[in-house]
């Protein structure tokens, strides 16, 4: 394995990283101008490259603030990838500026950016997106643009829009309602309304709801429902979620991929501060999926190696019995400082399946990764992960992260 590619695949990465940095020039240029008076301006710019030797593929993300002006601040993010063929292979996936008013909390934000307010589902658009926040605890919130196409190739007349409108009792209640509806061509493609609920009657108790609803296709998309009650050292938690496969995200690790599903689940959790550098934690369910009926339960160890939980140790155990996903797991993970800005972190996830079906008996994951600051502005981290799994025999992929923070402060 290496982070190395053909001079080519390098130069056709590096125009798209020079088509996303002047895209994003006219935008981060008001923000990061020095002036050349008596008193400059405090700037605060962040650069992380990320590089993934799988296919292989990388992010670059930018952001830039000024602390003087705090309403003001730019992202983007970018999707870099290589290949043989002729041009850049690669994607902006976000880019915008946000205006805020920091007394009261209101903001705009437009150019191409990932939208999710209350209970309907998230929309990539490039668009618009304004929250005010008015007097009295109302929240009116409105959003507005064309969902994303690849390399801004939008070949029919597509559009999305929604919003949300809230209330809040001070910080013991809030509810909202929400809307959203994309159109393809012309046509109506999605349409969803939903409503969300929070509240805390006493400082130890506390609940939270949601719904949404698809009236394109009629049925319920994604309904929650928490009620917890805590304290400094003991929280218990009881809930009920549904979630359809549309609203799931993927993920490299087993544990994710085996054990996340469309389905209801009902359960409870609880976590205990035994000590102060150990935590307890259990959780568990009933899940119904289609026609069949089941359950998962985990407990989790963490110990901490420091007062402030800088370094963790951490070891879990999983058992999930829901239709064909029927398998038993243990999880190992680790994150110690080391002296010198270095730090070292580990992930082992075994997994044994009731029913191996040809496959290996045991299916393992691991992640090992080592990460080092080298001055107050650069860090740079790099890891690699293995696995072997119920589609793959043995997979292999790294990934390396550059870091940069110019922080500039007015004399």
């Amino acid at each position: 394995m290496t982070f190395a590619a053909p001079r080519s695949k390098i130069a056709a990465a590096a125009k798209g990283a020079r088509a996303a940095i002047v895209a994003l020039a006219p935008i981060v240029a008001p923000i990061v101008t020095v002036s050349r008076t008596a008193v400059a301006e405090p700037l605060r710019l962040r650069g992380d490259a990320y590089a993934e030797t799988r296919s292989p593929v990388g992010l670059v993300v930018l952001h830039g603030e000024d602390r003087l002006r705090p309403g003001v601040d730019a992202e983007t993010v970018t999707w870099l990838g290589m290949s043989d063929a002729p041009g850049p292979i690669g994607d902006v996936l976000t880019l915008s500026v946000r205006l805020r008013d920091v007394s009261t909390g209101s903001e705009m934000r437009a150019g191409r950016l990932l939208v999710s307010m209350g209970a309907v589902r998230p929309v990539h658009v490039d668009g618009a997106r304004g929250m005010v926040r008015m007097f009295g605890g109302t929240t009116v919130e409105a959003f507005g643009g064309f969902p994303v196409a690849r390399r801004f190739d939008y070949a029919t007349f597509d559009w999305a829009a929604g919003g949300r409108l809230g209330q809040s009792v001070g910080d013991a209640f809030s509810v909202g309602a929400s809307y959203l509806q994309r159109r393809s061509d012309g046509r109506r493609a999605d349409e969803e309304v939903g409503a969300d609920v929070a509240f805390t009657p006493r400082p130890w108790l506390s609940g939270a709801g949601r719904a949404a609803f698809d009236l394109a296709s009629p049925g319920p998309t994604d309904v929650l429902a928490s009620l917890a009650a805590h304290d400094a050292d003991v929280r218990g938690e009881l809930f009920t979620t549904y979630r359809s496969p549309g609203r799931m995200l993927p993920s490299t690790s087993l544990f994710s991929v085996l054990g996340d599903f469309a389905s209801t689940n009902i359960g409870a959790s609880a976590r205990w501060r035994a000590y102060p550098r150990l935590e307890l934690l259990g959780t568990g369910s009933a899940q119904v999926q289609a026609s069949d009926v089941g359950g998962q339960g985990l407990g989790r160890a963490t110990l901490a190696l420091d007062d402030e939980w800088i370094g963790t140790l951490g070891v879990e155990g999983r058992r999930v019995e829901v239709g064909a996903a029927r398998w038993s797991g243990a999880r190992f993970i680790a994150s110690i400082p080391v002296s010198g800005g270095v730090r070292l972190s580990t992930e082992l996830e075994l997994v044994v399946p009731d029913r191996p079906r040809g496959r290996p008996w045991l299916w393992p994951w691991a992640l090992g990764a080592i990460s080092y600051r080298f001055s107050s502005a650069w860090d740079v981290a790099a890891g690699v992960e293995a696995s072997s799994g119920p589609t793959e025999r043995a997979t292999l992929a790294g990934l390396a992260r550059l870091s940069c923070a110019f922080d500039r402060v007015g004399q």
